[in-house]
């Protein structure tokens, strides 16, 4: 079994002591050994290992970049022939290209080696205790886990190593037509706790059962799960705490970082990277905070700033990725007790999950949506009945702003679940809101 680090150490050794005069150049790898296990009817459909190790090559001279991304083998002969002809391509190209705007010295930004892995039995162990707990259920889901590694070495003598082992389980239990939906994943595995995962979505397939409740167009009071709640952030993401896009116009919330309109002093979110699952340095290997406090008390106190940005705007950049995304966010608990949520909702829509969001006036912050799987109708405290699927079309200073009536004490924690070409790191903390006056258009 090769030792990754020691192998990339070994071969960005050769390349770089291959550069030239002023030429310089950084590699990013994206490295994983994955399991999935995909389930249908509680049962074992697919069962495949993943090894993947992707490199992406930055080249620079000049105040010109060329990037080319390329698989590797761990074959040291194979894999440094390949990097050596992309070097003569790179400088065979580099002439016939512009000056890059925004161009970025590769720096050293030291050294640091971070592993975080999680408690959880083996794959097999694992495999047993889901198919076991979910019985003669109709389940249909996602076992995910392994090592992905994320590392960052350049010519200048840089080299960060992150390594996270982690896991989850993505799953939908059907009753014909009906589902609700479920998700598990945990620092410290815990029987008890995927038993009480698994249980309570069980409950709410249950409720599906009960006789359906016409909910009529309007503004009705809800309360949205941190599932719900995290598809409301993922799209106010979208460029929303970007400092380029602001600058660029394309930010959804503006008025809020312009100080025009305020959210709810009870909304609070922070860039977490402390929670230790993303790598504690962006693609360039530049060192980020462990927190970054984005909205305190409802007003922005700062945005993602990349070192392109800063270098165009001339600004201090808070070392955030070059697309300005959010990584690792969390929503800062409020006090709703949790077994206090359906008293406190008393008449309204309970909603644990929501797709297809978008903006529908990004200028004025206005999303728009559908309620999805187990959602219900609430009366006096008591879950009444499942709903048909609901439009809303809000906005985020309603919701999040004037309209939010309370966070809940509880929090959950969501990994990316995303597997698209390969896996990702990612990690989202959020809490669960109750929300006035939601407005749900049909």
């Amino acid at each position: 079994m090769v030792n990754l680090k020691n192998y990339l150490e070994k071969l960005s050794q050769e390349f770089f002591t291959q550069l030239q005069g002023d030429e310089e150049s950084d590699f990013f790898i994206h490295s994983e050994e994955s399991q999935f296990i995909r389930f249908n009817g509680a049962r074992v459909r697919q069962n495949t290992h993943v090894h993947q190790h992707e490199l992406a090559l930055r080249y620079q001279k000049n105040q010109r970049t060329l990037r080319v991304n390329l698989s590797l083998t761990l074959d040291f002969d194979q894999d440094l022939q390949k990097i050596l002809s992309i070097l003569q391509d790179c400088r065979d190209q580099l002439p016939r290209i512009d000056i890059h705007p925004q161009f970025v010295a590769i720096c050293n930004h030291g050294q640091s080696q971070s592993i975080k892995k999680v408690v959880r039995p083996n794959d097999e162990e694992m495999l047993k205790t889901i198919i076991e707990c979910f019985g003669s259920a109709d389940m249909a889901g996602l076992y995910c886990s392994g090592p992905l590694r994320q590392i960052s070495i350049n010519s200048k003598g840089q080299f960060h190593y992150f390594e996270n082992d982690f896991f989850f389980l993505d799953y939908s239990i059907y009753n014909g037509p009906k589902a609700a939906k479920g998700f598990f994943s945990t620092e410290n595995w815990s029987k008890d706790a995927l038993v009480k995962n698994i249980e309570q979505t069980k409950t709410k397939l249950g409720l599906l059962n009960l006789p359906s409740i016409d909910v009529p167009k309007g503004k009705h009071r809800v309360y949205l799960e941190p599932m719900a709640l995290l598809e409301v952030l993922q799209t106010m993401s979208w460029g929303g705490f970007s400092y380029a896009a602001l600058k660029q116009g394309r930010s959804g919330l503006r008025k809020l970082h312009q100080n025009e309109l305020h959210l709810s002093e009870k909304f609070s979110l922070i860039e977490n990277i402390g929670l230790g699952y993303v790598p504690p340095f962006n693609s360039l290997g530049e060192l980020s905070a462990k927190q970054t406090s984005l909205i305190e008390k409802g007003k922005t106190i700062n945005l993602q700033v990349s070192s392109a940005t800063a270098q165009e705007y001339d600004i201090p950049s808070n070392q955030a990725e070059p697309d300005e995304r959010l990584s690792s966010p969390e929503i800062k608990p409020g006090t709703l007790a949790q077994a206090e949520i359906l008293k406190k909702l008393d008449t309204g829509l309970y909603l644990s999950n929501l797709h297809y969001l978008n903006w529908s006036d990004q200028q004025s912050a206005r999303i728009t949506g559908m309620t999805r799987y187990a959602c219900f109708w609430v009366e006096k405290g008591e879950i009444k009945g499942p709903i048909a699927d609901l439009r809303f079309d809000d906005s985020i200073y309603n919701l999040l702003g004037s309209n939010l009536l309370a966070l809940t004490s509880h929090q959950e924690l969501f990994v990316e679940a995303a597997t698209y070409q390969k896996r990702r790191l990612g990690v989202a903390k959020l809490p669960g809101a109750l929300i006035q006056d939601f407005n749900f258009t049909l």
